[in-house]
């Protein structure tokens, strides 16, 4: 089966630089799609932050995609990061292009990409953390 290639984007984020998956290649990538009304994303963007900051960027990058088209006031995405301290990079989807292009259909959401830009896993909520640490782990130990 061929494999399935990750959808190409190019978000602004909210610190105003412009990211694009192309000029990620190389790198392991993990996306994690979210909104702040959220209860499931609250309880999961915490654990994510301290799990990011403790990989080298120079083989991996995460990101957070808020999806704006899901949320009730996109406007309340800054204030939220700022309020909870996240230094994580946070990305604004176009309504739900980005989240709709990966095949999602809930928050949070998450996707795993390998070093040649092939999708490698889809988490929702229900999925173990420690299931996509070990992913991660596996595709940076090649």
């Amino acid at each position: 089966m061929p494999a399935e290639k990750a959808p190409d984007f190019c978000l602004p984020a909210l610190d105003g630089n412009k990211v694009c998956l192309k000029d990620l290649r190389g790198k392991v990538i993990f996306l994690s799609f979210w909104v702040t009304w959220c209860p499931a994303c609250q309880a999961d963007l915490p654990r994510k932050e301290i799990f990011a900051r403790s990989l080298d960027s120079s083989r991996f990058s995460f990101f957070t995609i808020n999806v704006t088209g899901r949320e009730a006031d996109p406007r309340q995405v800054k204030p939220f990061i700022r309020e909870h301290g996240y230094l994580f990079p946070v990305l604004l989807d176009e309504g739900r292009s980005t989240y709709d292009a990966y095949g999602l259909t809930s928050v949070p959401a998450s996707v795993l990409i390998d070093p040649e830009g092939n999708i490698v896993g889809r988490y929702d909520e229900r999925t173990p953390f420690i299931e996509i640490v070990d992913a991660i782990g596996h595709l940076l130990d090649r």
